[in-house]
């Protein structure tokens, strides 16, 4: 069977579309190697994220919030819904990142560094422990 170039042409730009898009999308779903990576601390760093970030009267401060407080371990673990070692299945992490529901902090605020989002995201991937 004998194709017309211009078929061949179509057929092969397909096949590199096809293979570049699965290199795409196998990308997106590798996850960093944390082999090596100092544990992250809750007291000494989570609670400086949330103190600098969250726990502002009116938002996530504590006092009996309505809005969930984020100034304990329990309350970051709880209205946070983290899910200990899946950062991408917590909800704390989805929403300062933006991938789910209304982005956190809300306009107004300063949003949260890059340097603090990796942390956050480390520490739940590290099983988010109370240390």
């Amino acid at each position: 069977l004998r194709l017309p170039s211009i078929m061949k042409l179509a057929i092969l730009s397909l096949a590199v579309f096809v293979i570049a898009l699965s290199f795409t999308f196998s990308s997106c779903t590798t996850e960093p190697d944390l082999t090596g990576v100092p544990e992250v601390s809750y007291n000494t760093d989570v609670k400086r994220i949330m103190s600098a970030n969250c726990n502002f009267e009116g938002c996530h401060g504590g006092g009996g919030h309505h809005e969930g407080a984020l100034d304990t371990y329990e309350g970051v673990m709880s209205f946070g819904e983290i899910k200990a070692g899946d950062a991408h299945g917590s909800k704390l992490y989805r929403v300062i990142t933006g991938r789910s529901g209304p982005k956190m902090p809300p306009s107004g605020y300063s949003e949260v560094s890059s340097t603090d989002i990796k942390t956050l995201y480390i520490w739940i991937e590290q099983g988010a422990k109370n240390n």
